[in-house]
């Protein structure tokens, strides 16, 4: 029965072995840079767990020695608590981010980051990043975009995220957990996790009132903006007729579909400039990734938008803080 699935993702590993740690995390980190030191007082061990679906995965690290190096989160959001002091994200750049023990941090997102760690464990949830986005989605009933953290502030949000955790947690990591009850599971921390770090999307476009036929258009044009398509793919995929679509949006959009999937675009341009390092990445690098040939047009559009050129926006954006 579809009820009984087992979950996508179960990882038990442990050792004794640097080289093999070094290797699993490289893997598990999508890095090619991690690095172990010295091992702790009672010798060198590791141990990692990790269960879940396409959308949540719970998992806990421990290492018995420094580590440090590089993570890719790729599409991920990962959040991270640990039992003790010393782990440090975004080493070297203008604000690095100390984990405080047992306190909920976010990963940085969207990019590659450094780290040092003392030895500790350490506990993660990793969210997939098309289902955290549509979580915050209906949250602020705009379209589904890579989103923005809050560093937590408030003791009380803490709290709340704590006992959400400590009630989703166990059953999480439960390998026989039923699919319905983990997919139930799954959205209670979801949304916990958007509440206490009040995650919004970098695309402050509102999805318009309209036919559900037009909601799902804009929803689709979202998830495949980074690819080339066309008004017919977007009619194809929603099941409608092109001048339909095209009569939905302009009634209730007051734009075209390929409009607002130009929009679209700009803002994850934008998004991307803004965690980018303009030492090494060019605005029509990025603007070319997200589907815009002529890039003339493409920078009188972002102007017209934002107020500003590309050019700028890589200069006085990047580097900037973690959150």
């Amino acid at each position: 029965m579809p009820d009984e699935i087992p979950p996508t993702t179960r990882i038990e590993r442990r050792g004794f072995d640097v080289d093999q740690a070094v290797a699993f995390y490289e893997q598990v980190y999508a890095s090619h840079d991690i690095h172990i030191g010295d091992a702790a007082t009672e010798g060198f061990s590791w141990r990692y767990r990790a269960v879940g679906d396409e959308d949540v995965v719970v998992g806990t690290s421990m290492v018995a020695a420094r580590r440090w190096g590089t993570i890719n989160p790729g599409r991920d959001y990962i959040l991270a608590w640990a039992s003790g002091a010393g782990i440090t994200l975004d080493t070297g750049t203008r604000s690095p981010v100390q984990m405080l023990p047992g306190v909920p941090t976010m990963y940085p997102s969207g990019r590659a980051f450094a780290f040092d760690a003392l030895p500790t464990t350490q506990h993660l949830i990793r969210f997939d990043g098309p289902f955290l986005e549509a979580v915050a989605a209906a949250r602020t009933q705009t379209v589904p975009a890579p989103l923005r953290f809050e560093a937590v502030s408030d003791p009380a949000a803490v709290q709340r995220l704590r006992l959400v955790i400590t009630d989703a947690a166990p059953q999480l990591l439960d390998p026989a957990l039923p699919r319905a009850t983990r997919a139930a599971r799954n959205t209670v921390l979801a949304e916990a996790v958007v509440d206490a770090f009040r995650a919004e999307p970098t695309i402050q476009l509102p999805l318009s009132a309209g036919p559900t036929t037009m909601r799902f258009a804009q929803e689709w044009m979202v998830a495949n903006a980074h690819r080339a398509i066309t008004i017919t793919d977007v009619c194809a995929a929603a099941g409608v007729a092109v001048r339909s679509l095209q009569a939905s949006f302009q009634r209730h959009a007051g734009r075209s579909p390929m409009h607002f999937l130009r929009e679209v675009r700009l803002h994850r341009v934008r998004a991307a400039l803004s965690t980018a390092d303009p030492d090494t990445t060019t605005v029509s690098e990025i603007a070319l990734a997200w589907g815009f040939q002529h890039l003339g047009r493409f920078a009188g559009y972002y102007a017209e938008t934002f107020g500003e050129a590309p050019s700028t926006t890589l200069r006085r954006l990047s580097g900037g803080d973690a959150f």
